[in-house]
């Protein structure tokens, strides 16, 4: 069997869609439960899923006393699952047919992870890009799946999960923070022993431009750069750390938190920024950063000047950002 997990807060528009998506697969419904987990909606998406539920006798309600965003909504079905496979769904997002066959392989080879082909389309369903591996009945490691392709998909809703291999890896994902998926999927990578990768496609990813994810903010951008602060502090635990996997983590942890500082120009005002450092603050020591030096990954000036001087750089681009938001009008 096979449990969906889905997190859903203020998703009335998408999730009767997305159950659809599920139930209208080629699945008995005694081989998979959904279990989906509200996350304070304030919305009416709890009594949707409710009457949903009532046509469903393997549909499972949780809803959360607090709301602490996706990872912790997905620890929580993860902590009630029943399925010995487990697949996450982003309620704003649709299951494919293909991921039919990829529970199938799973299922008789007992992998640990089995990668499933993404389509990536628009909210009128309009393809506008896919994700493929040239893995096609080949078993392969996490290790060597991240060194061919790094970053291949990090998203947690990319994969097919043995449910006791999560169980043994032991790593929950981050709560409270966003960006949670995708040291989830790096840290499972490199335990996967076995996997294999379905060309069948199992998985449409709606882009939402006005996702929470894809609107710029002072948290959005905290929150990237601490997934970079997580890479990294994954790199340190690494037991060898001159090999190509290791670069990799190295280059993406450092990526994220550069990327973070490039785009703070991009907050509304001086008191956005403000806010990034003291919620970045809060969470890690930025001096500590800088000790990364390799060379092909070393912080660039506008980096360090971030991460050493914040006053000077909350001057700088508060001072910038009304001759940004003029330019970006025009």
């Amino acid at each position: 069997m096979i449990s969906f997990i889905i997190p859903a807060y203020n998703a009335s528009k998408t999730i009767i869609r997305c159950l659809d998506s599920i139930y209208s697969l080629q699945l008995d419904e005694d081989d998979f439960e959904v279990v989906a987990i509200d996350d304070c909606s304030t919305d009416n998406t709890v009594e949707l899923i409710t009457e949903y539920s009532n046509g469903h006798r393997n549909l499972v309600l949780l809803c959360q006393q607090e709301n602490h965003r996706l990872g912790a909504a997905r620890n929580r079905g993860l902590s009630v699952a029943q399925g010995g496979l487990i697949a996450f769904v982003d309620s704003d997002d649709l299951v494919g047919g293909g991921i039919v066959e990829a529970i199938k392989m799973a299922s008789d080879n007992d992998y640990d992870m089995v990668a499933i082909r993404v389509e990536k389309v628009t909210m009128n369903m309009a393809v506008i890009g896919e994700k493929t591996l040239p893995y096609k009945d080949e078993v392969f490691d996490g290790i060597k799946l991240q060194t061919e392709y790094p970053f291949w998909e990090t998203a947690a809703w990319a994969y097919i999960y043995r449910k006791h291999f999560l169980d043994e890896v032991n790593y929950p994902f981050v709560e409270g923070l966003l960006y949670e998926d995708s040291d989830f999927v790096n840290v499972h990578l490199y335990h996967a022993r076995r996997m294999s990768y379905c060309d069948e496609c199992g998985y449409l990813y709606i882009k939402n431009t006005g996702s929470i994810t894809n609107t710029v903010s002072s948290r959005s951008l905290c929150d990237h750069a601490l997934l970079g602060t997580r890479m990294l502090a994954f790199y340190e635990s690494l037991p060898e750390k001159s090999t190509k996997y290791a670069d990799s983590i190295l280059e993406g942890g450092s990526y994220n938190v550069m990327e973070a500082c490039r785009r703070l120009i991009k907050l509304q005002s001086k008191r956005d920024v403000k806010s990034f450092y003291d919620r970045f603050d809060s969470h890690y020591d930025r001096a500590s950063l800088l000790k990364y030096k390799k060379p092909k990954y070393c912080w660039n000036w506008w980096t360090r000047l971030c991460l050493r001087y914040k006053w000077c750089a909350t001057l700088i681009i508060g001072s910038l950002i009304p001759y940004v938001r003029l330019i970006t009008r025009k």
